[in-house]
């Protein structure tokens, strides 16, 4: 019966030859992604303002702590977000609420500020409505 599980087997012609046009696809497509590669790296598409905390971070998830308040958790998209920082928060590219970030937590360790790609948790102060998917950003700063 074999990996087929009663199923008819293919004659060994037939997996070496699905294996091959396989491997050719693949350097097919290798070979295509090295031909668009250029010697220097592509520009970022958000610069990294470190100085004023210019960034976005991307909620996963919300949770309530007692005590602490509301935390959204989820990655930094670009640029820095810090504690302090006074933030809105946007859904759907409009801006649904403002607050300000308590706390940043990353994996059981406090942080001062998370930088982008980085994974976090944001503790925000006050009630604010946030679900998954809205996008938290720092207000520009006067």
């Amino acid at each position: 019966m074999g990996w087929l599980f009663g199923r008819r087997a293919r004659g060994a012609e037939d997996a070496t030859e699905t294996l091959r046009r396989y491997n050719e696809a693949e350097a097919l497509r290798l070979a295509a992604m090295m031909n668009g590669a250029s010697a220097t790296p592509p520009e970022p598409s958000a610069t990294l303002d470190t100085a004023t905390g210019n960034g976005q971070f991307v909620v996963e998830d919300v949770f309530t702590i007692t005590g602490r308040g509301i935390v959204a958790t989820g990655t930094v998209r670009t640029g820095v977000v810090r504690v302090g920082d006074h933030v809105e928060v946007l859904r759907a590219g409009s801006p649904r609420a403002t607050t300000a970030v308590a706390g940043i937590e990353m994996f059981r360790r406090t942080a001062h500020e998370a930088t982008s790609g980085q994974m976090a948790g944001l503790v925000l102060t006050g009630k604010v409505d946030i679900a998954r998917g809205d996008v938290i950003r720092p207000l520009p700063s006067a």
